[in-house]
């Protein structure tokens, strides 16, 4: 997160809190203002290399989108103001579904 704040895209293997920081620009599931990196499964030459090759790629194929994943991956908000204010309305939902749950039992 502090290397994506000056610029670096991330190639990273899909594991812990990389599978929940970092997702692949070319994973259609993922909603386009998220993907922010490269990742890979598994742990091995063949892994790395592919997420490498395919981020080297987009450098030398296309700079304008390069520059503007850069652009995008250093305007994201990782600080812990923002991420407490999202646990603050995931908690609230769970809250008033559970209430919900109790008044219909």
């Amino acid at each position: 997160m502090i290397a994506m704040r000056y610029g670096t895209i991330p190639v990273a293997r899909k594991t812990g809190g990389l599978n929940d920081s970092v997702f692949d620009v070319d994973d259609d599931t993922i909603p386009l203002q998220f993907r922010n990196g490269y990742t890979f499964l598994n742990p091995d030459e063949q892994g790395v290399n592919s997420g490498l090759e395919r981020a080297i790629s987009r450098y030398r194929n296309n700079p304008q989108s390069w520059h503007e994943l850069v652009q995008k991956v250093m305007s994201i908000d990782w600080s812990w103001e923002f991420s407490a204010s999202q646990y603050e309305d995931l908690y609230a939902k769970s809250v008033a579904r559970a209430r919900a749950a109790a008044s219909r039992a």
